[in-house]
């Protein structure tokens, strides 16, 4: 059952808050005090309740103000109720509904989980140093300063900090002005608009920053701790004065605030967080090296950046009204995103990434019975850590509105958003204002089109037929686990051709077309499309490995392969086929695909030393005219995609054990001397070279500089490549290093590598019994935050065999109990159920396959 709560804001309205906060950092604590101006509403009772999480409250007063002049009200006690996170402050008179004015002063912890205030440490010139810094969303402003903590719950924000002397001290607006006083500084920040609680935000630390100003005057600055070079930043300050300036022009509507900070964050549980004027950053999400560019570190960054701006329209200006809302904030800058970038870099060709990334993501989640619905009702905010699923809310949802916005058109999306920014500017608005507002600019009624794919889990596959001059369509939920006949979806047919109908709206169709059509060709349609006709596949086929059908719709076709067989519809050795005949392949995302379908082959085939080595060639005879087109080098004026084909191709090569490039890698390594120096493009197939095949004294030279280099981008490079390491002491080693208890690795950065090493099959069994060891201790370390939900999704990601099937259940059947990962524990169970059954229907096609090729 979920958690119910009552919602405080219906008795409670805070109009502004006045907050002095002074931090201790020797002793990791705060104090401070709160004035809240609000109204009181509801039923007359002798009880005003706020919001509250782990604070001393020291004292309370409450006033009535009354044609503005205030009435002290006499308090009999003030409590805390710790299971309801709620401050209650008893008055000896009745309160009825009206104007009043509360002052709380109170006392708090700063602690380690990076949430509410918390602190962030790092090194610079051989010293120990600390950063504070806050996380609020979802609902961990409480934890701070009694406020009511919801959505809902608009009000503006007046600031003052008192913090040591040589701090940097940032929010969510300027500083109005600062006082130094025997080793403090009190900063005063100017008055916020009206915005909800989760979105205020601060940071203190030894700071340096890149500035730059948009067309329209906005201040844009990007920050780090001193341990980073200046000159990193200078890239994500760039792309965030493109990424306003395109959505001022986009949107219609002014950047709401005068300035923009963004600060990389040495610790930091999320990918990053859209303060209103103070967005939070992971520091592999905002640093870049100028000096050895990575073109696929850059694109995430720019990725990274246009989401959390595309929020200070929607979702800081303009905010859901309660938690149930929260998927349209993150679909909507899912979607957004994608569109900035393929206008800021149109020589990405940016929507081929969308596919290969949200599309398959959200492709390969949504197949089971366990899996949420976009809109799921949240009663409580705890909640929300139970049913995030960046595969649906962030993925599914983007593509719903990518669909939307095709099937709708361009400028009726865009005036809708113009006029629904207008009509809520500073408000908070529900999904049905939004639909209302795209519904009057299109002419089309988008709440009947998108609703039941919102509110109905899964997704449906299109079944096609043709019959001389009739096109038999019909839809089903696709399910890997079970049938579920009961669900129906508005699927709109996004054919390659005019159709006399462009949506299906039932179980079943027949339309009047003599020629067969191709659809979902770009990708926008959340469906997948089983072509039940011999000659329809051939012709796709055939249309893949000749790119006569657009980047987008080869990848969407060759997925769609892979999950029908998943599924036990056809045969992997489909998608196979294909992938043979593709060495002539121009784009390196279908290339990515191309790589996913041998991947697959090789888990379905694991263990078998023959099969393996025959994959192995198969992966060079696909690889190898491009890499003697390629080389290792970048040429000048290099299109980005042979920029990032290299990285692909390479990786193919290695993958195939291919000795020249192996004995290439290892020759690099040795010539650079500094690892920093490798090419940042392909240091990671580099190292993966060195971990599976070089010296083991390389292993403890990457670890020894994986714990003192504070470059987030090396770090992940190094953890990526030695990850692959083949000798079980060695593993063993590298647990122990990283991430054992008192390893190397922030704790943000713990189980991307439990990820790496499970994926590896030399160190799997070490990886498993690491996480069943420090189990205890990562659920202290990371009880009640996302992290923990990943578990059982990584653990289920490699596991192809009935004897990895049985320690899965029967290690995470017990913790069925656990709220937060009964979900994604319950398809795990199902994801490695099918695909143990896929490995038993296919196995032996597959090792015929490879032996007769």
């Amino acid at each position: 059952m979920s958690k119910s709560v009552k919602r405080l804001f219906n008795e409670v309205k805070p109009e502004h808050y006045d907050l002095q906060l002074s931090l201790d950092a020797d002793k990791k604590t705060f104090s401070g005090s709160v004035k809240i101006r609000l109204k009181k509403t509801g039923r007359p009772s002798k009880r005003l309740t706020l919001h509250q999480k782990d604070l001393k409250i020291k004292s309370a007063k409450l006033k009535k103000i009354t044609k503005g002049s205030m009435q002290t009200i006499e308090l009999g006690r003030t409590n805390t109720q710790d299971s309801m996170d709620e401050v209650r402050l008893h008055a000896d008179e009745m309160l009825y509904p009206g104007e009043y004015e509360t002052e709380i002063s109170f006392s708090g912890k700063i602690t380690d989980p990076m949430h509410g205030l918390y602190p962030c440490y790092f090194e610079h010139d051989g010293k120990k140093k600390t950063m504070f810094a806050t996380q609020f969303e979802s609902h961990h402003a409480r934890e701070v300063f009694p406020c009511i903590d919801e959505p809902e719950a608009k009000a503006s924000f007046q600031l003052k900090l008192d913090t040591p002397e040589g701090l940097t001290v940032l929010s969510n607006t300027p500083a109005e002005k600062q006082e130094s006083k025997e080793g403090r500084i009190k900063t005063t920040f100017g008055k916020t608009p009206v915005m909800s609680t989760y979105l205020l935000a601060f940071v203190a630390g030894e700071l340096h920053s890149v500035e730059a100003k948009t067309k329209t005057g906005i201040t844009m600055r990007t920050w780090a701790t001193t341990a980073q070079p200046k000159k990193f930043l200078e890239y994500a300050n760039k792309e965030a004065v493109k990424a306003i300036e395109f959505f001022t022009e986009y949107f219609q509507t002014p950047y709401p605030l005068e300035k923009c900070d963004q600060v990389a964050l040495p610790d930091f549980e999320s990918g990053a967080m859209e303060n209103w004027g103070l967005i939070t950053y992971r520091e592999v999400a905002l640093l870049a090296d100028p000096d050895n560019r990575s073109l696929s570190g850059e694109q995430y960054i720019s990725m990274v950046v246009a989401h959390e701006l595309s929020h200070q329209w929607f979702g800081n200006l303009v905010t859901m009204k309660w938690w149930d809302d929260l998927w349209l904030n993150e679909s909507f800058a899912s979607l957004m995103e994608h569109i900035a970038l393929d206008a800021m870099h149109p020589d990405w060709r940016w929507w081929e990434h969308y596919v290969i990334s949200d599309i398959l993501i959200t492709a390969n989640r949504d197949i089971y019975k366990e899996v949420q619905s976009v809109g799921v009702d949240v009663t409580h905010p705890d909640d929300i850590h139970t049913l995030f699923d960046p595969a649906i809310v962030y993925a599914k949802g983007g593509r719903l509105l990518k669909m939307m916005r095709e099937f709708i058109g361009e400028n009726a999306f865009r005036t809708g958003l113009k006029n629904y920014f207008a009509e809520n500017a500073y408000q908070n608005a529900t999904r049905d204002d939004l639909w209302k507002s795209l519904s009057k600019t299109s002419g089309m009624d988008v709440s009947g089109l998108m609703t039941p794919w919102i509110e109905q889990s899964g997704m449906p596959v299109l079944k096609v037929s043709q019959q001389k001059d009739k096109l038999s369509l019909s839809q089903e939920r696709f399910l890997l686990d079970g049938e579920d006949k009961a669900k129906v979806w508005p699927i709109p047919l996004l054919s390659d051709k005019p159709l006399p109908k462009k949506l299906l709206e039932k179980k079943t169709d027949e339309l009047n077309s003599d020629e067969p059509a191709i659809f979902n060709v770009r990708g926008s349609g959340h469906y997948l499309v089983d072509y039940l006709d011999e000659s329809a596949k051939k012709k796709l086929s055939s249309a893949i490995s000749t790119q006569s059908i657009p980047t987008e719709g080869r990848i969407i076709r060759l997925n769609d392969i892979i999950l029908l067989a998943r599924r036990g519809d056809t045969s992997l050795t489909e998608a196979l086929d294909i992938a043979k005949k593709c060495q002539s392949e121009p784009r390196e995302a279908v290339w990515s695909m191309l790589s996913r379908v041998v991947g697959l082959a090789r888990t379905l085939t694991e263990g078998d030393e023959a099969t393996e080595a025959r994959i192995k060639s198969f992966r060079v005879e696909l690889a190898k005219e491009h890499y003697k087109r390629l080389g290792w080098n970048q040429k000048p004026g290099e299109d980005p995609n042979d920029t990032l084909l290299r990285q692909t191709i390479l990786g193919l090569m290695l993958a195939g054990e291919d000795k020249e490039v192996i004995d290439k890698s290892i020759r690099i390594y040795e010539k650079a001397g500094d690892v920093a120096d490798l090419p940042a493009e392909l240091r990671t197939i580099i190292l993966t070279a060195v971990a599976r095949f070089g010296e083991e004294k390389e292993i403890d030279r990457l670890l020894e500089i994986y714990s003192r280099t504070s470059n987030p981008d090396l770090k992940h490079s190094i953890a990526s490549g030695i990850s692959e390491v083949r000798k079980l002491q060695t593993g063993k080693k590298v647990i122990a290093h990283t991430i054992a208890d008192g390893g190397a690795a922030r704790p943000q950065d713990i189980f991307r590598w439990y990820a790496y090493l499970l994926r590896n099959r030399y160190t799997r069994d070490i990886a498993w019994e690491w996480l069943k060891n420090d189990w205890d201790r990562l659920s202290e370390l990371f009880g009640g935050s996302k992290s923990m939900d990943y578990i059982p999704v990584y653990s289920a990601g490699p596991v192809s065999t009935p004897q990895w099937q049985k320690k899965y259940v029967d290690f995470f059947t017990p913790k069925l109990k656990i709220r937060q990962l009964e979900r994604n524990i319950k398809i795990g169970f199902s994801e490695i159920e099918a695909r143990v059954a896929w490995r038993k229907r296919e196995e032996s096609a597959l090792k015929k396959y490879f032996e007769q090729i």
